[in-house]
């Protein structure tokens, strides 16, 4: 699929509306995940869309007048006030969907540090010390598709446990697959029905006694709505102490 067919039969606007047949989609999918230029209308795309969906929810683009004994020129401006509401909480949604995931990735990295340096507290009410972590690693990954060092993890003996955070961008699904396998293509673990989070991430976590040292390979597959695709892959590089 190339550029000059995205543009001239609006693939990226009719794969919003879910209006493309399978392998359409799948095709437009394995284009946008190589294609920056692609990759960034579709973005943009989303976010009006998400902006539209947030004023109808909130009933601004349900305001009918009756045309029967009213003024045209009224009704003009009527309409034209809706859309310039509408415009504005678009606006401001898209700024809440892609302004504070930043935000958010860096009150994790200093909240880990943070876990990181402080001892364990014990009280009475305490959580059981063998089912309580006080520190998690936490990897975020990006898509293979950006160039870039592979991520790494370095896990301790005692890390028992890992949590993985994606921002699959966007997708007209729900509900994702993630999988993970080793450097031989053999699966290693599983998690079934992961939901996007308030900031449009995922995150998972996972038992660390299967993840050997060695270098993985994540794959998230859209689950709901049917029918089920690749959303992305992603690599991790895993050491132990």
């Amino acid at each position: 699929m190339v550029h000059s067919e995205i543009e001239t039969t609006e693939t990226v606007g009719r794969y919003i509306r879910n209006q493309l047949s399978l392998a359409e989609r799948q095709e437009f999918e394995e284009h946008f995940l190589a294609c920056d230029e692609c990759f960034e209308k579709l973005q943009a795309a989303e976010r009006f869309a998400v902006g539209m969906r947030d004023a109808a929810e909130r009933g601004l683009l349900d305001a009918r007048p009756q045309l029967q004994g009213t003024n045209p020129r009224w009704f003009v401006w009527a309409f034209a006030a809706t859309a310039c509401l509408a415009m504005i909480f678009a606006g401001l949604a898209a700024w809440a969907y892609f302004g504070q995931v930043p935000h958010l990735r860096s009150e994790l990295r200093q909240t880990e540090a943070q876990l990181e340096k402080q001892p364990q507290r014990r009280t009475e009410q305490a959580v059981p010390i063998e089912e309580a972590e006080a520190y998690v690693p936490l990897v975020m990954l990006q898509a293979s598709r950006a160039e870039g060092e592979m991520p790494k993890l370095i896990l301790e003996p005692d890390d028992n446990r890992l949590v993985l955070w994606i921002e699959p961008g966007p997708s007209r699904y729900r509900d994702f697959r993630m999988e993970v396998f080793s450097s031989d293509n053999k699966l290693v673990t599983s998690v079934d029905h992961l939901r996007l989070g308030r900031y449009g991430a995922l995150a998972a976590s996972l038992p660390t006694k299967h993840l050997q040292a060695g270098d993985f390979r994540i794959t998230l597959t859209g689950q709901y709505p049917p029918p089920a695709a690749l959303a992305g892959e992603y690599h991790l590089e895993i050491r132990r102490h």
